[in-house]
């Protein structure tokens, strides 16, 4: 792994659907250039693939953050995602069908890892989409780079179109592409910031930035960067904005 192979990892962070050409040009390189590193990164099983991952409230389902000591694991069809931290905390995001079962299923859970050591309930509200965006998500889930081209072809629907309703559902939040990357094998730390004033400090980590989960006061971002030593100055700068963010290295991380 070289500087130019984990930058090319950071920009599927950011964008999982972003095409190799445009990477190519981001990092000054020709296509087959990129292309190569592109196949000997999935061939080495550096990239594991890409997952579609859609927003909760889309299936009419409440979510929630909470953060346990991680003497323990905990694996449900409930959990949406789980970050794994070298530290002594796990973060995952659950689901529920209300406020009610959130709080339910949070016993739940404690019953076996004990209190959580934090937890993030964010406003949200149940989201409702025509019934292209609905088509366009499925074959998106299909093949979460399919190109945009070829469903508007099988949809029978201006290209433009479909390019138009992907933005707003990404800018929406309603669905992102995550890649999965062995984390050991791309040699970046990844981490991630909880905190109450979460928007403060989108200054500090805009650069390293690769998800961010948030309702406009508190919420949790993670973090891609080439090293530890440049991953402590974006912390050491984060927390000189808000002292009491919570920091986790993450190690490894499961979407559903």
């Amino acid at each position: 792994m070289d500087l130019i192979d984990k930058r090319l990892i950071f920009y599927l962070f950011r964008d999982g659907r972003a095409s190799q050409r445009s990477i190519a040009n981001e990092l000054g390189l020709t296509a087959p250039s990129l292309n190569y590193r592109f196949k000997k990164l999935e061939d080495e099983g550096v990239i594991k693939g890409f997952k579609l991952y859609l927003n909760p409230n889309l299936n009419f389902k409440y979510q929630m953050f909470v953060a346990f000591k991680n003497y323990d694991d905990f694996s449900a069809d409930w959990i949406s995602f789980k970050l794994k931290c070298l530290e002594w905390l796990n973060v995952y995001n659950i689901l529920g069908d209300s406020l009610t079962d959130l709080k339910s299923k949070v016993s739940e859970m404690s019953s076996k890892l004990g209190d959580p050591a934090m937890s993030y309930l964010p406003l949200q509200s149940m989201i409702r989409l025509s019934s292209l965006s609905r088509k366009i998500i499925d074959y998106l889930m299909e093949d979460p780079r399919r190109p945009l081209s070829e469903i508007s072809e099988i949809l029978k629907v201006n290209t433009k179109t479909v390019e138009r309703h992907v933005k707003y559902m990404i800018y929406k939040g309603i669905f992102m592409v995550i890649p999965l990357i062995d984390i050991a094998k791309a040699d970046i730390v990844m981490f991630s910031m909880f905190s109450k004033q979460i928007d403060s400090l989108d200054e500090m980590l805009q650069r390293c930035k690769v998800w961010k989960f948030s309702d406009g006061s508190a919420g949790v971002t993670t973090c891609v960067t080439e090293n530890m030593e440049l991953a402590k100055r974006y912390i050491d700068a984060s927390r000189k904005v808000d002292p009491k963010a919570d920091v986790m290295i993450v190690y490894d991380y499961d979407f559903k």
